[in-house]
């Protein structure tokens, strides 16, 4: 059970079971494909060499002078609930979620942007394909607030990681997704690297 405890920590109930380690997965960039809809809606055209070259080397779309932040947010809320809830998975999704079950407590940790509707249609597109994990969604922008030495972040966005772990938690940088989905990083090995580094945590 997740309570509100102040306003600068979330804590995480476990009842009187002994406590599990808790991995905290991101979504938009690490199970759903979020840049490639978030270009496709800015009418971005992410198989341009040097713009995908760009975004690989993990420059913010928002950075390459393509279009504004504001601009950005302006035309992903314009679609609604609907934009969130039919986001692509990422290939490796179903595996990854799996393999992480098998170590721990899963939660979806993600960030709800600048959209009023993307809450709801996270929690849509959650209910879709991951029903069970319907009650383990947390919707915060400040992800540190969940860290703790029992849990782990795995989030694509190198400044989450680094305030989580600033705050006692362990986390783990995933890769960008389109070096993965263009066999630039293996995600298998990926995966594997994960799975060691959460197994050393629990020692």
């Amino acid at each position: 059970m997740v309570k509100i405890v102040g306003p600068n920590k979330i804590k995480l109930s476990y009842g009187p079971e002994k406590k599990e380690f808790l991995v905290l997965l991101d979504l938009d960039g690490v199970l759903s494909q979020w840049l490639m809809a978030a270009c496709e809606t800015c009418d971005i055209d992410i198989n341009d060499e040097d713009i995908r070259a760009e975004l690989k080397d993990g420059v913010y779309v928002c950075d390459m002078g393509l279009i504004s932040e504001e601009d950005l947010w302006k035309k992903i809320d314009a679609e609604g609930t609907d934009w969130w809830a039919n986001l692509n998975l990422n290939p490796w999704t179903k595996k990854l979620v799996e393999e992480m079950e098998k170590l721990g407590t899963v939660y979806i940790l993600t960030s709800p942007g600048s959209c009023i509707s993307a809450p709801s249609g996270k929690m849509s597109w959650i209910e879709k394909h991951f029903p069970d994990l319907i009650t383990k969604f947390i919707c915060v922008k400040d992800k540190w607030i969940c860290a703790g030495k029992n849990r782990i972040l795995i989030d694509d966005s190198e400044k989450k990681i680094e305030a989580f772990r600033e705050h006692g938690g362990h986390a783990f940088h995933w890769p960008n997704d389109l070096a993965l989905l263009d066999g630039d990083i293996d995600v298998d090995e990926t995966i594997e690297k994960l799975k060691e580094e959460i197994s050393n945590y629990k020692k």
